[in-house]
Formats: structure tokens, sequence, C-alpha cells
């Protein structure tokens, strides 16, 4: 029997609508009881629940379902609509080699824009995603519209008038923050509004993101190309960013604000408690128990444990310090992150001197903007594929499979990608192979783009997904900038005091040390599932 009870406190009915208002006779009656007992309210406050309520019961229940969906549904679609827009910084390679050309600057000072770039999407992604878990998406969507904006606009200003150099740095930091919040605000929402089939909730926002460099190349490319000299029209460009971004920031501000709010869920509909994790069996536990153990010392005590009538979860109140530590302490945390690190930093590399790579090649190659498509497009359509592959083989219909084996499979066409390029394929198939590179190497980068927060999310729990995301994705930025000095420093040093470099020096030793990386990922994902998860009995 379910009722609805017409002296619900506030925070009561923000439990029965986030529930869908399927909470049950005798628990409601229980948290009555308690509320006397402590003197929240008096005994002659209780309601009387008669036929009539339980008659209304259904009717309203189901109001609460439809109201429930609409809302997850403008919170997704204003997710969409973010990623769909968020990664301008992923055509930098489309304008980059007009910095050279056009500002005067070397290929480290250029690569230096992209790094500036990608610690501003990277590095600020601990407190973006703290940020996410205390104050919700739509102030994050408003501050990326803000940053947009100013980022933007300040960079068509230093690009037009000659500015100092380091007015492109500030612009391109704040572009990289705008990125973060818009991405992030969105996936973070995604990954607590839905909490089955992760892999679709996640993968297709995060398609989104990857479509979104395809199509504004292409816009790019129609638009703002001087038909004459070949080149983009930068400030042009940069000014269109400012405008549309921050338009779009403020759009899903108003879809957040009046979507889904998932951090008014609560975990326990017999008790209202500080944040907790909620340990589920099979592939929904989170990896809590032990770290937590090896923080107090000792097991998990009864009174830290809340066990349901059937037995199969229980819920452990954590605060956000004990979280940190937990995971801190928790080495397959540590090899998640070197998988990262030396998985997505060599693609981004890639995707950031895709322009000056096809220039430095002996033989002519397709366009930068026809590339930039190309891996985008690869990279789209195998995060949506790597996320609905991911939850079929590992539903428990039938026999299941890791998703980890996705993520192997996935890495391996990054270390065979790298390798081509860095063996010389480019060279002797007069550069129209590279396509079939940005297609291998698209496709790993945007699947692990997917697989990862789904990952992180099964492991270490949705709750605070937010902040341990974050935290993870860090080391992608690190990596990228490692990666990507790398590539500067070769290339300028093959230059011999000329501002470009042609040939295979230019590039080769970068490769190989990108694809001996990345077999460094295939191994560390191998040994985090194999001796870590797979041994505590946790289910990927």
């Amino acid at each position: 029997m379910v009722v609805t009870d017409p002296l619900l406190r506030p925070d009561e009915d923000r439990l029965a609508a986030a529930t869908g208002g399927h909470v049950s006779l005798a628990d409601l009656l229980e948290q009555r009881a308690k509320l006397v007992a402590d003197g929240g309210m008096a005994a002659n406050e209780m309601s009387i629940v008669d036929d009539g309520i339980l008659d209304d019961d259904a009717r309203y229940r189901g109001l609460a379902a439809r109201r429930v969906k609409i809302k997850k549904a403008i919170t997704y679609a204003s997710a969409l609509l973010s990623c769909i827009c968020a990664g301008s910084i992923m055509i930098f390679s489309l304008y980059a080699p007009q910095f050279q050309t056009h500002m005067g600057y070397s290929q480290v000072q250029v690569n230096l824009l992209s790094i500036l770039g990608e610690a501003g999407m990277y590095l600020t992604t601990p407190i973006v995603g703290i940020s996410a878990d205390v104050y919700g998406s739509a102030v994050l969507s408003f501050l990326a519209a803000m940053l947009f904006g100013v980022a933007y606009a300040l960079a068509a200003w230093a690009y037009a008038a000659q500015l100092p150099y380091f007015t492109m740095m500030i612009s391109f930091l704040l572009i990289g923050g705008g990125t973060s919040c818009m991405y992030f605000g969105s996936i973070t929402a995604c990954a607590k509004t839905f909490t089955s089939n992760r892999g679709l909730a996640l993968g297709l926002p995060i398609t989104a993101y990857g479509l979104s460099s395809l199509w504004q190349s292409q816009v790019a490319a129609v638009f703002y190309i001087d038909r004459q000299s070949g080149e983009v029209r930068v400030p042009g460009l940069f000014s269109f960013f400012a405008i549309f971004l921050a338009t779009i920031g403020l759009i899903a501000t108003v879809g957040y604000h009046f979507g889904y709010k998932p951090d008014a869920v609560v975990l326990s509909a017999k008790e209202l408690q500080p944040p907790s994790i909620r340990l589920l069996p099979d592939e929904e536990a989170p990896l809590l128990e032990d770290s937590l153990r090896a923080h107090n010392g000792s097991s998990i005590t009864a009174e830290e444990e809340d066990r349901d009538d059937d037995g199969d979860s229980k819920t452990i109140a954590l605060t956000r310090s004990q979280m940190v530590l937990a995971f801190a302490k928790d080495w397959t945390a540590w090899g998640v992150a070197l998988g990262l690190f030396t998985a997505i930093g060599p693609g981004e590399m890639f995707l950031n001197n895709m322009g000056s790579l096809i220039r430095s090649l002996s033989a002519p190659g397709p366009s930068a903007a026809t590339n930039i498509s190309i891996l985008s497009f690869s990279s789209a359509s195998m995060r949506i594929i790597a996320g609905v592959v991911s939850d079929r083989i590992s539903s428990k219909k039938g026999r299941r499979y890791s998703r980890m084996l996705v993520m192997l499979f996935f890495t391996v066409l990054l270390v065979f990608g790298h390798f081509f390029v860095g063996l010389g394929g480019l060279q002797v198939s007069n550069g129209w192979w590279f396509w079939t590179v940005s297609i291998l190497l698209g496709a790993g980068y945007g699947a692990i783009f997917t697989l990862a927060p789904t990952i992180v999310s099964l492991v270490w729990g949705a709750e605070r997904f937010g902040m341990i995301y974050g935290v993870l994705f860090v080391f992608p930025a690190m990596g990228s900038i490692v990666y990507e000095l790398i590539y500067a420093v070769i290339y300028d040093y093959h230059t011999h005091g000329e501002r470009l470099c042609y040939g295979l020096n230019c590039y080769q030793d970068t490769f190989l040390i990108t694809g001996t990386s990345c077999v460094i990922a295939v191994i560390t994902w191998i040994c985090v599932w194999r001796l870590g998860w797979r041994r505590r009995g946790l289910f990927i």
C-alpha cells in the first residue's frame, strides 16, 4: 500500500518526488513516529489515513512520476545541447599554423597556448567536480557562458591588434576553464540523474561533445576561410564563438535550473542522513569498503551499516574527507590515473598538432579541416558505440563480459595508430593514410572518454562522481602537457632556425614515444582489472 501524507515536510516531499512517489505506508508511518518521538511533531498533528487519501494516491504518484520524467528530459536535453557546442578547443589545430605565420610564434609558443587550454580544462576539474556536487550544473553552465564570452572576445582582439603574447595565453586558459565547466556540468548531471544503463546515459552527451568539433570545423571552413589565401579568418571565428557559446551557456543554465535536481535525492527512504555511499550487489557496488576499513584500521561496525530487509545492499555514511582518503589509498585509483595519463595525453597531443603535422609531410595530404571532421566523426561514433556495447556485454542477461575488454580493445587501436605514424607510414603513402590514422586515434580517444566516467561511477559510486572524476581527469591534462612539450621541442629542434619543419624527423621520435606510452596504458588497465577489481569481487 502506498500513500501520500498531506503534512509531509519539504524534505520528505522531495523524497516522494525523487522516488516517483514510491514511499510505502510502513516507511511513512515509521518516519512520522520518529518525528513524534523526537519532539518534531505533536501526536495530534498526525493525519488520519482514510480511504479517500488512499484512492487519490495512485493519481498523485502518476503525476509525480510524469513530473520527474519531464524534469529529467529537460536536464538531459540541456546536457546534450551543452556538450554538442562545448568542444571548440578541439579545432585548435585548424588555426594554430596561423599563429606561426601571422603572429610569429614558435612551435613551442603555439603548443603552450594549447597546453594552457588543456590546463584550464583539466587541471580545474577537481574544483569544478566539487562545485558540480555542491552547487549543481546550472551554476557551472552560467560560469561557462561568462568564461567563453570573455575569453574568445579577448582572443579575437589579441589576434587582430597583435597584442602581447601573454594576452593570448590568458584567453586560452579561460577557454579551457569554460570548456571544463560546460562539459563537466553536463556529464555530472547525467551521471547523477541516470543510474541505470550508464554507458548509454553518459555515452550520448560524450558523443555530442565529440561531434562538436566536427560541425564547428565545417562552419569555420565554409564561413571563415579566406578564399584567396586559404587561411582561417581567426578574429571572425573567435567573435562567433564568443557570442554563440555564451548564448548556449545561458540557455543550458535555464534548463538545469528547471530540470531534475539529483542532488536533492535522498538515498534511503527509511532514514534521512548525511552524505553516504550505497553499496549494491554485482556491478553496482562501489569499491569503498576495503579502503574504508584500511582508513579506520578495523572492519566496518554494525552501526556503520544499514542493511535492507532483503540483505542485498547497505548504506555506509561517509564524510567528504573520508571519501577522499579512502579513494587516495586505493591503488587501483592510481592505476586508472596512470592509464589516463598515458592514453589520453598522446591523443590530445595528436589532436592539437594535426595542422603542423600535415604541413610537415613531404607529400600532399588532406586539409586540416577535413581531417578534424574525420577524427571528430570517428571519435563521436565510437563514443556511443562503446557505451552501448559495454552496457550490452556486461548486462545480466546471458553470459557477461567486462567493460574492460572494450577499454583494452580501443587502447590497442591507439597503439597501432601512434606506431604507424612513428614508423613513417604517412611518408610512404603520400599522406592520404592520414585519414586512417585519424580514424584509429579518434576511435580510441573517444571510446576511452566514454568508458572512463562509466567505470568511475561503477567502481567508486555516483554520489561523489563529480569530485572523483574531477581528480582523475587532472592526469590527462598532465599527460597532454608532457606530450605536447615533447612534440614542440622535437619539432623546433629540426626546424634548423626556420619557423616550419618538413619531413619525418619533425615528428618520428614523438610518435614512437607516444606509441610506447599507449602500450604502458594497456598493461596498466590489465593490472588494475585483473589484480585489483576482479580479485576484490567487483564486476565492471
